[in-house]
């Protein structure tokens, strides 16, 4: 799962607990809970930390549908579960939540439009999930007119505007979000504000405070995943799987933390311990990313009958999101142009772009493109996606392939070559041909 969409899904869980105790729902003691800063009811209250009892989400669930039989003008709680929906079909892989979600926030707001903010944010969310960030935007923004103090809002229009890519719009509304509560959630949003930047050591910084100041195990779980990402993506590995092991003593099972142990393990050689680790963890989180990585991993072990299992497990998975109104994304686009119709992907890529011109959607624009032997179209299409200056190895490797088709030696040399200083272990499809190709060129990698 790329990291900007595990921190939405914290944020959501954030929401669900809080509105859920906020409004006396009856918990199940089991964990502490993330603390949830967001605004209470009402547009002129100001946002306060508030720390919940801890509960599983599907007893979240059950609690507020019980509550809804005998209390069904209890807009609140139509909400909250709208929002629990959201996250439920995000842990499960499962999008037939997305309609059950739909189905109760528009209820919640049948009852209440005047200051349900709550129905707005889960709103938002929803079509975030969905990958509609225009319908996000306006939602968050809906909200955020009858509540301006709400963290919640505040945490959906920077997802949503960073995926328009209006990135200066993104990171006022992160700092926003900052001021009126600093917890994980919004410090990891920060974190990826610099991230986008380039900025790593600034970006390790603020999960490192987010760590530092972690109220519960899930918490630091989080921060924990969050540094190991930023450590793997910058070619330590060692240090990655360090990272997320301790994220796995923190919170067992947490699924972001498994696959980026099997990531990291892949990367150091480790090929059975990350292959026992991506079967644990597809068979739990079956999320099309993880799957990815599984098939790519068993092919680049020649293992090339069980990869398309995968294959075919991601392309039934992609089939069950379209059908609950989940637009394509750049995994998709990316896995066309690899490993399905390389046409699709420029179709898929080209309608990703039109509704989420985001750094990510340009560098599979530009793969699908590349892959269709539109190469001077492609170049424009992954100069954009390294325009915020992100120290990005697989957006270099694309435009350093790029460039070697369009017969530019030297730009390819220079491009190739970075990819692999800033992560020598980004793909291990792709690593092998960078270095190919480069001793081609007659350097040594």
């Amino acid at each position: 799962m790329q990291r900007h969409s595990r921190i939405a899904a914290g944020l959501c869980l954030g929401a669900i607990l809080f509105a859920a105790g906020a409004f006396g729902i009856s918990q199940s003691r089991s964990a502490a809970t993330p603390l949830a800063a967001v605004a209470v009811a009402g547009p002129d209250v100001a946002t306060g930390l508030v720390r919940v009892s801890g509960a599983s989400l599907a007893q979240t669930i059950a609690d507020l549908q019980s509550r809804l039989k005998t209390s069904p003008r209890d807009y609140v709680s139509w909400s909250t579960l709208g929002l629990a929906y959201v996250q439920q079909a995000k842990i499960t892989v499962n999008s037939d939540y997305y309609p059950k979600a739909d189905g109760v926030l528009k209820r919640s707001l049948s009852i209440n439009t005047d200051d349900n903010f709550l129905a707005y944010a889960g709103l938002a969310s929803l079509a975030n999930a969905r990958h509609d960030f225009a319908a996000a935007k306006r939602y968050a923004e809906q909200g955020l007119s009858i509540n301006s103090y709400s963290a919640i809002l505040y945490g959906a229009l920077s997802d949503a505007e960073t995926q328009l890519g209006n990135y200066p719009a993104a990171f006022v509304a992160v700092q926003r979000m900052l001021d009126r509560s600093p917890d994980t959630a919004s410090l990891a949003r920060a974190s990826y504000t610099w991230e986008l930047r380039g900025d790593t050591d600034q970006a390790r910084a603020l999960m490192q405070r987010a760590l530092n100041d972690a109220p519960t195990p899930s918490d630091g779980a989080f921060a924990l995943v969050v540094l190991g990402d930023l450590a793997f993506n910058s070619g330590d590995a060692n240090g990655a799987l360090a990272l997320y092991r301790k994220a796995l003593d923190s919170s067992p099972g947490d699924a972001a933390a498994l696959g980026g142990k099997a990531r990291a393990e892949a990367a150091l050689g480790q090929h059975l311990t990350a292959l026992d680790d991506y079967a644990a963890l597809v068979q739990q989180t079956p999320e099309p990313s993880y799957i990815l990585e599984y098939g790519e991993l068993l092919e680049s072990l020649g293992r090339t009958a069980d990869a398309e299992q995968q294959y075919d497990v991601f392309i039934a998975t992609q089939r069950l999101f379209a059908a609950n109104g989940v637009q394509p994304d750049a995994t998709a686009a990316l896995f066309d142009a690899n490993h399905g119709n390389p046409s699709d992907s420029v179709r898929d890529a080209e309608q990703g772009i039109g509704s989420r011109p985001f750094l990510v959607m340009y560098d599979a624009y530009a793969w699908a493109l590349h892959r269709n032997g539109r190469d001077a179209e492609a170049l424009v299409a992954i100069d954009e996606a390294l325009s915020t200056g992100m120290n990005n190895a697989l957006f270099h490797f694309h435009k350093g392939m790029i460039q070697h088709a369009l017969g530019d030696d030297a730009g390819a040399r220079t491009e190739l070559q970075k990819a692999l200083s800033i992560n020598p272990y980004f793909n291990p499809l792709d690593v092998p041909v960078a270095v190919a190709v480069l001793r081609g060129l007659s350097v040594k990698p």
